[in-house]
This record gives structure tokens, C-alpha cells and sequence, in this order.
């Protein structure tokens, strides 16, 4: 289980930091496509709760409310909901509005979305492919808690999902803190390499400054 001070961590740093990280690690989980519908300053940062989309076999419905399925998590993850990108919109501001009153730090589709407007009056960030008004009458909820891909990013139930401005990306659950470590030291190259750039230091400071920054953080040996 992933401690609410990692997932703090990763909600109160750039994100494009993460993802520096992550290219260090050579881990990869960036979803395309999938942004903030509300605007301003949205991130968010929770342990991922996966809910898979598809098509409509007819025989019979989900066993329980799109509700009852949102109360069954709890506060503070992020639900997950992977559709192939279809063009329906699988969600509306009643739904959303119901995730922020059970707690979620978050809704992330690569679905669209309807109700835009009262979907912007939550606090709650909701991520998703857009706007649109096509009903999900071809589409449903398949299985919950179960390996997804969203938005062309691999989801396990378990991971690190963090939103922000630019986008959605998944950290895998045993690789936290393997993202934390190195983050320590990406943000004093961050630092350093903005410091070189207002100095106005020569092009090879700056590339050395890069180079460190791609660099992997050696392990801890005391």
C-alpha cells in the first residue's frame, strides 16, 4: 500500500519532474490525450482504482451503479476509468460531483465527458480526452480492479496516478520510491539549471547541468 507521504510528495512536485524520473528509471506511463476539463490549477495525486469499459455483449447490465461502485472506494483514489478511447462519454457532473463527495482525489477516463460546465464547478480534478455530448450507449463496465490500458498508459491497481495541467501519468505501485529518490536529485538540477540559465552561464554550464540531470542517481550505500 502506497503511504499517503509518497503520494503527497507527487502531488506537490512538477510533474514534469516525475517525469524526468521516470525517463531515469526507464519506466514509461504517460497517457496521451488525457487532460484537465476543469481549468486552473488542477493536480491531484492517489492510488489508482481501475474500472474497465467495453462494448455491450447484452446480457445484462453492470451489477451495481457507476454510485454504488464509486462508494465502494475510498477517499483519496483515484478511479480509473479505461474505455479504448471511445468517443462516448462516460461520465457526467452528477457522477463526478458524487466521487468528490465519497472523497476520490480524482476521476481520469480516456473517455469524454458531458457536462463540462458543472463538471468545472467541482473541486475534485476530473481528466479526460474532452467534451462531448454522444451517450455510452454502446459501452459498459466490464470489471473492476483489474490491469487496464488508459489513454495508452498501462494501469495496475496499486499504482501512483498523477494529474496535473499537462496531463495524467502512472508511476507502478514497487517504483515509487525508487521515483522518489531520484526526484531528490533532479530538483537540485532543475534548480542548478535554472540558475544557469538567468546567469546567462556559458552553453557548455548548461549542457553539463543537462547531463547531470539525465544522469541516474547512483544508490545510497550507507
Amino acid at each position: 500500500m502506497l503511504e499517503k507521504s509518497a503520494l503527497d510528495r507527487l502531488g506537490n512536485v512538477d510533474a514534469g519532474m516525475i517525469s524526468d524520473c521516470m525517463m531515469r528509471l526507464g519506466l514509461a506511463g504517460w497517457m496521451d490525450g488525457v487532460r484537465p476539463i476543469q481549468s486552473g490549477h488542477r493536480r491531484a495525486a492517489g492510488r489508482a482504482r481501475t474500472l474497465l469499459f467495453g462494448p455491450k455483449r447484452g446480457e445484462g447490465q453492470w451489477s451495481r451503479s457507476m454510485y454504488r461502485t464509486i462508494a465502494s472506494l475510498q477517499p483519496g483514489e483515484i478511479l480509473v476509468m479505461a474505455s479504448g478511447g471511445t468517443l462516448e462519454n462516460l461520465m457526467g457532473d452528477n457522477i463526478a460531483m458524487h466521487a468528490e463527495l465519497c472523497g476520490l482525489a480524482a476521476v481520469v477516463t480516456d473517455s469524454t465527458v458531458r457536462d463540462s460546465a458543472g463538471i468545472g464547478e467541482l473541486t475534485m480534478p476530473v481528466y479526460a480526452r474532452g467534451a462531448a455530448v454522444r451517450l455510452p450507449v454502446n459501452m459498459e463496465p466490464v470489471a473492476l480492479d483489474v490491469p487496464v490500458f488508459c489513454g495508452g498508459a498501462q494501469v495496475r491497481p496499486g499504482d501512483a496516478v498523477v494529474g496535473c495541467e499537462d496531463g495524467v501519468m502512472v508511476v507502478p505501485e514497487s517504483r515509487v520510491m525508487d521515483v522518489l529518490y531520484q526526484l531528490d536529485d533532479v530538483e537540485i538540477c532543475e534548480r542548478d539549471l535554472q540558475t544557469a540559465i538567468k546567469a546567462r552561464a556559458s552553453l557548455d554550464d548548461i549542457e553539463a547541468v543537462l547531463k547531470r540531470k539525465k544522469a541516474l542517481r547512483p544508490p545510497d550505500q550507507r
